[in-house]
């Protein structure tokens, strides 16, 4: 392509006589016209009085050149533009959750995509902009990963609402998904879909239902020889009866607001702390819907304990800790679960989120600290994500309406 011919120029120089220092980004690619980047090969040239010989150019970008060539560089980056004639609809069409949509939600309009697109546009960008207008990355992440779990959240509430006596309620979904996947920015997104649509929202994540630090300090000594239990996170470091308690008050809508626990991360040096009650938050019912988000909410015990004793010896305990955690789950309608592949996945994600803290100047833990308290879940993902993807595959989670989809390294669904 002439835009590929045009990225090829600023492979012409002098190798043995200067260095060329090009800060590429690929999304700078799909913008840069042929002229200006023939004419910017041309006075380089020009000033260095050589001629040209073939150089291998140094791309500093979000994953780097990765063994690219400027060509190959090029096409991806056409590739990422979105089609100016495309409809808000067709192009979610080309996003793999489209389809996974069409079998629960029988009819979506044209103004259903664009109208809650311009929403989510503007929110993220500033401007509701329309889908042609936005980069191509913002784009995709709407159209193919927020609005087609909207979409059949919202057709779930009709769903589960049908399905009872009284057509009424609070409906309460569940939504798994690793850490750093991005959970709190959807549960967000969610609530401003929700009441645009004229439908009360409540979001509650199950990390605000972690034990106070004086109850974990007395459970990392009981089991002092199980390193899974030293600090929060695992089956064992929550609340159990506070967090039904929470959710079946948000789900009965009798009391006329519901006390929302929430627990501070950043407290005693980042080891966490629950906030007093009398700075607890406060839930409007009845709502409409309801989402409980969590790392391993789904998360069943397994059978075999030899097989979990082989990953890891310290999830005999949390196994026999995890049969509790299933009265939450009796408490909600319908599931979301979002897979990865590759549960190492998480380090890195946590790791930019940790490092974009650092970097505004809040309390963030050191990249050493990071990996080890990350590799305090892999034992639990190794055990337990296959079951829970495997059972929202086949019948459901617990035989519950259940969405699944996998995502990739940039969070963007893949299948």
């Amino acid at each position: 392509s002439s835009l590929a011919q045009s990225l090829g120029c600023l492979l012409l120089g002098a190798c043995d006589k200067a260095m060329i220092n090009c800060l590429v980004r690929r999304r700078l690619a799909v913008a840069l016209s042929a002229a200006a980047t023939a004419s910017l090969g041309s006075r380089w040239r020009r000033a260095q009085g050589t001629s040209p010989c073939a150089c291998e150019v140094k791309l500093w970008g979000a994953q780097g050149t990765r063994g690219r060539s400027a060509a190959e560089i090029a096409a991806e980056a056409s590739l990422l533009a979105v089609p100016n004639k495309l409809s808000a609809r067709d192009f979610a069409r080309q996003g793999p959750l489209y389809a996974k949509i069409l079998v629960d939600v029988p009819s979506l309009s044209d103004d259903d995509w664009s109208r809650l697109g311009g929403v989510l546009a503007a929110l993220l960008t500033g401007s509701a902009s329309s889908c042609s207008d936005l980069n191509p990355e913002v784009a995709k992440r709407i159209y193919h990963l927020y609005l087609p779990v909207y979409f059949w959240m919202r057709q779930k509430v009709l769903d589960v609402r049908a399905s009872r006596e009284s057509s009424s309620g609070p409906v309460v979904f569940g939504l798994s998904a690793p850490q750093g996947c991005g959970k709190s920015t959807l549960v967000e997104l969610f609530k401003e879909l929700f009441q645009e649509d004229r439908l009360s929202f409540q979001g509650i994540s199950i990390d605000d239902f972690y034990v106070p630090a004086s109850w974990q300090e007395a459970l990392a000594e009981v089991h002092e020889t199980n390193p899974l239990l030293q600090t929060r996170g695992n089956a064992g470091t929550h609340d159990i009866e506070l967090g039904e308690r929470t959710l079946k008050a948000l789900k009965s809508g009798h009391a006329d607001e519901v006390p929302l626990p929430r627990f501070d991360k950043s407290a005693r040096e980042g080891r966490g702390d629950r906030v007093a009650r009398t700075q607890w938050a406060s839930a409007s019912t009845p709502c409409d819907v309801v989402l409980l988000e969590g790392w391993m909410l789904g998360f069943k015990p397994q059978s075999n304990a030899l097989a979990l004793k082989e990953i890891h010896p310290g999830l005999i305990t949390v196994n026999e800790k995890l049969r509790k955690y299933q009265a939450w789950d009796d408490v909600l309608d319908a599931f979301i679960v979002m897979g990865v592949e590759d549960a190492s996945q998480v380090h890195a994600w946590r790791l930019e989120a940790e490092q974009a803290l650092r970097a505004s100047g809040r309390p963030a833990m050191s990249d050493d600290q990071l990996r080890h308290f990350v590799d305090g879940y892999m034992p639990a993902y190794a055990s337990y994500c296959k079951p829970l993807y495997d059972s929202a595959a086949r019948n459901g989670v617990d035989g519950k309406p259940s969405m699944l989809f996998f995502v990739d390294e940039n969070r963007l669904p893949t299948k």
